[in-house]
């Protein structure tokens, strides 16, 4: 049952169209422009099969569907959804056809048809709303945040802003914690899809008193909900058109609109159901990331680096392989299908879903994979678009084990990537290729304040690739637990630090006085140019390897005053980094042929023992 107070609101929104908000005109539109109406619903007979399916590429096929279009036959007919810029365009391809419907406005189809579209579903304006309330229920938890201002990002074509809400047990701190984003809607017409967003979040806040999984996951994640990616798009769905896909970009032919989950950066463009065409269900935009509303939601994943992320649609009840079907078929016997398969077959079981693979690149998900090495995954829920709240909030229970189970992954190696110095975290790139048999430029980050890493790798022992600015690479060892199981590691970078160089005379004469000139580049940094009778095997500072023994004469050499015999071994570079010391032994027949070994460092607090930087080892024979 609707409520009075739901009732009455949609009832005002309908019967004074004036409270309606306006769409404003999109970016870029030329003055009298008009919108071209609303959309086509037909029925196609495929009467040449596959050729039937291939000449409907461009178009907005709806289910039954396989990749790309459709994979396998078995549906004599398929329901295809056509804008009026591209009905010519249809018409022409002269596949046999009947007209079901005009697209009309959600809000209308409730007012008239009581036993149809259900209320309950939301409007942009209620999300926002449903997402503030449960700020205010559970303070200490929840906090909504706008994302376009706390990003920086552009709004909308019409103006509006995207909206998250953030759960963590500090939920007013960064902690630095691990991640997780869970959204929906990049399509506007799927009306279900957010309820799965928000029932989520309800849930996890209801059972954090009495659910340990979601409590621990809450005491030691910070997750973030998107229900709804394209306001725009959902608001023309409420007000003018129930089949509206895409967002409401004015595109320069006069149509509208691209469709938000092809235009991802990752492969954009490059096969399946996506169109080059302004006026197709499935175009693509003009250029990768050309969507504010996608350009907000990939500079919250650049700042979180989400170790997982889900991304709900409908409708089919599958969980999609996170590759698109091009790169799916490349990557065929690699381990990094075994990993991703591992995962997605553990959270498809719990919701009784099926899998297929994407019906194109250019996909959120394979987006996240690839560029933060999230655990990524498309839920396709239900069975259309808008059924009966009811069968909505039936669905949402058949989902939940699967969103509960995505909850507790964790991935199989994580920790923090830090500095040398001070053990300051750092924002850096990890190479997973070795593990994953990955060719394509796909990486894990680590994200500030904590400098987090997440890893989602095959059992076994791997040397990966860790980049940092300002630091020089690393050739990480990484040991990694069978799948399903998880370990903690942190990796150390050393700064990338000015060249130190010792020169001396070699050979020295004994009974002279030798010079020894130390070029650092770190002008006022406090030095020492030790002496010992040898540089193997050294000794380890930290995860450095310094080159000289530990033996009496470097023992000897740590004091300061050892005049006559070495002056100047110990102090600060003068303005131009450089430091100077002088060598003096005696004449001796039993020191003839003896090696001494020198190296020159430098110190700054923060470096274990102090120590910032050394030169290689210099050797000088005695004659």
């Amino acid at each position: 049952m609707i409520s009075l107070a739901r009732f009455s609101l949609l009832s005002s929104l309908f019967l004074a169209p004036a409270l309606v908000p306006s769409p404003v005109r999109s970016q870029g539109a030329t003055g009298g422009a008009k919108d071209p109406g609303t959309s086509y619903l037909y029925s196609v007979r495929l009467d040449h099969g596959q050729a039937s399916i291939r000449l409907l590429q461009d178009f907005d096929i709806l289910r039954p569907c396989e990749e790309p279009p459709l994979q396998r036959l078995g549906h004599q007919e398929v329901r295809v959804v056509v804008q009026p810029e591209e009905r010519m365009a249809f018409l022409a391809l002269g596949l046999p056809h009947r007209l079901l419907e005009r697209g009309k406005p959600y809000r209308e189809l409730i007012a008239n048809q009581p036993q149809g579209p259900d209320a309950r579903y939301y409007t942009p304006q209620e999300i926002e709303a449903e997402l503030l309330a449960l700020e205010r229920k559970y303070p200490g938890l929840a906090k909504r945040v706008d994302l376009t201002l706390w990003t920086k990002t552009a709004p909308t074509h019409e103006k509006r802003h995207l909206f998250a809400l953030k759960i963590s047990d500090r939920v007013n701190q960064d902690e630095g914690e691990p991640t997780a984003l869970i959204a929906a809607q990049h399509h506007a017409r799927e009306l279900n899809a957010p309820y799965m967003v928000l029932q989520a979040a309800r849930r996890i806040l209801q059972g954090y008193a009495t659910d340990p999984l979601l409590k621990q996951t809450v005491d030691t994640y910070e997750l973030w909900f998107v229900p709804c990616v394209n306001p725009d798009g959902v608001q023309y769905v409420w007000t003018r058109d129930r089949w509206w896909r895409k967002n409401r970009r004015r595109n320069p032919g006069g149509s509208y609109g691209v469709d938000l989950n092809r235009n991802y950066p990752f492969h954009w463009g490059r096969c399946g159901s996506s169109s080059s065409r302004e006026s197709s269900s499935v175009y693509r935009g003009p250029n990768a990331a050309s969507e504010p509303e996608v350009r907000t939601m990939m500079a919250l994943a650049r700042l979180k680096a989400f170790d997982k992320y889900l991304d709900f649609h409908s409708y089919g009840r599958e969980v999609l392989t996170t590759y698109g079907p091009c790169q799916q078929r490349a990557y065929a016997g690699k381990r990094v299908l075994q990993v991703e398969g591992h995962f997605r077959s553990l959270i498809r079981s719990k919701m009784r879903y099926a899998t297929r693979s994407p019906s194109a690149s250019g996909e959120a998900p394979e987006w996240h994979w690839a560029t933060n090495g999230s655990l990524a995954y498309l839920v396709e829920v239900g069975t259309s678009f808008q059924p009966s709240f009811t069968a909505t909030v039936a669905e949402e229970a058949r989902v939940w084990p699967g969103v509960r189970a995505f909850l507790g992954l964790r991935p199989s190696v994580s920790g923090r990537v830090q500095s040398l110095k001070a053990k300051a975290p750092l924002a850096a790139s990890l190479d997973p290729s070795p593990a994953l048999q990955t060719n394509q430029g796909e990486r894990s980050r680590s994200a500030l304040p904590a400098g987090h890493f997440h890893l989602w790798l095959p059992a076994g022992n791997w040397t990966l690739r860790v980049q940092a600015p300002g630091h020089q690479d690393l050739l990480a060892r990484i040991s990694s637990p069978s799948l399903g199981s998880s370990k903690t590691q942190d990796l150390i970078l050393v700064p990338t630090l000015p060249a130190a160089i010792l020169s001396l005379p070699n050979p020295y004469t004994m009974g002279t006085r030798a010079q020894l000139v130390l070029r650092a580049g770190d002008p006022g940094r406090g030095y020492w140019i030790p002496m010992a009778l040898g540089s193997t095997p050294g000794v380890q500072v930290g995860p450095r390897h310094l080159p000289i023994n530990p033996d009496g004469l470097l023992l000897l050499s740590a004091q300061p005053n050892l005049a006559p015999n070495y002056i100047g071994h110990m102090g600060t570079l003068d303005a131009q980094g450089r430091a100077k010391a002088s060598l003096l032994l005696p004449r001796s027949t039993a020191l003839l042929g003896f090696k001494l070994t020198f190296i020159g460092m430098t110190f700054e607090t923060g470096y274990p023992l102090g120590i910032k930087t050394w030169s290689a080892p210099q050797v000088m024979q005695l004659r």
